[in-house]
């Protein structure tokens, strides 16, 4: 994230760590949506079933995965409203203005000190996303829950269903996958660096707040829905997001990234 000028308008005011801990919540929050359409369902039907019929299920999730993807650029597009870009362009290093610690770019991750790519940080990022992908996958069975690989778990599932058609939903439901993790990445950036802003003592910058608030919170939901395997996973694996964002010089669009490759194994 960069801190950039403000626009024209008469209510302009600079992003402060109560309004990027708003931006956290309202992503959390919007992950809500989904009970808000299984709660219409119950009113208009009297039942909430795990699979719909084939059509209405690509509906579901294809039009919930559109409507998240959508309120998380809005939220990207209120927070350079306020002054701070989660999605700066690498043209626009020059500009940067990250007040909270005084780093540059090279120290950020994204360059090296002779103006190249940090391959080392990759390294590293690399690092944590396939200890993540490896957690989720062996660590529920670890626990207690059986062996298993989720995305193929998951398209068996809707083979059982819906037959030969079951790749058409295992398609939406990415759409859906996709749009989910545009907001938990959004939980995670916005509240890391509200939390940064407060925090400033020495080292915290290196600390992924925003993972442990993620991990936290959707480890919590994975625990109602899943059990204990599915929360302490979860919790693992923001974590590790959070890692991420850090190495990354906190740029949302490498987290949300990665957000999607680890929550597919999730």
């Amino acid at each position: 994230m960069r801190r950039i000028g403000l626009p024209e308008i008469w209510d302009a005011r600079e992003a402060d760590p109560g309004f990027m801990a708003s931006l956290a919540t309202f992503s959390f929050v919007a992950l809500g949506l989904e009970l808000v359409v299984s709660g219409t369902i119950l009113t208009l039907t009297g039942s909430v079933s795990t699979f719909y019929p084939l059509g209405w299920q690509v509906v579901e999730w294809v039009g919930l995965g559109a409507l998240w993807v959508l309120l998380a650029r809005a939220l990207v597009a209120w927070s350079r409203r306020r002054g701070v870009d989660p999605l700066p362009s690498e043209e626009a290093g020059a500009g940067r203005d990250d007040a909270v610690d005084g780093r540059d770019d090279a120290a950020a991750g994204r360059v090296g000190v002779d103006g190249g790519v940090d391959h080392r940080r990759w390294r590293e990022i690399l690092l944590c996303f396939v200890l993540a992908v490896v957690l989720a996958i062996v660590l529920p069975a670890l626990i207690g829950a059986p062996w298993g690989l989720a995305p193929l778990d998951r398209y068996l599932q809707l083979f059982d269903v819906y037959g030969p058609l079951g790749w058409l939903a295992m398609v939406a439901w990415v759409c859906y996958l996709v749009g989910r993790s545009f907001l938990i990445a959004g939980l995670l950036a916005y509240s890391h660096r509200a939390i940064r802003e407060v925090l400033t003592f020495r080292g915290s910058r290196w600390v992924p707040w925003g993972g442990l608030v993620a991990g936290l919170t959707m480890g919590a939901v994975a625990f109602l829905a899943g059990g204990q395997a599915a929360a302490v996973t979860t919790l693992l694996s923001c974590v590790l997001l959070g890692v991420i964002h850090v190495r990354s010089g906190e740029s949302l669009r490498v987290t949300t990234l990665f957000t999607v490759l680890v929550l597919i194994f999730v």
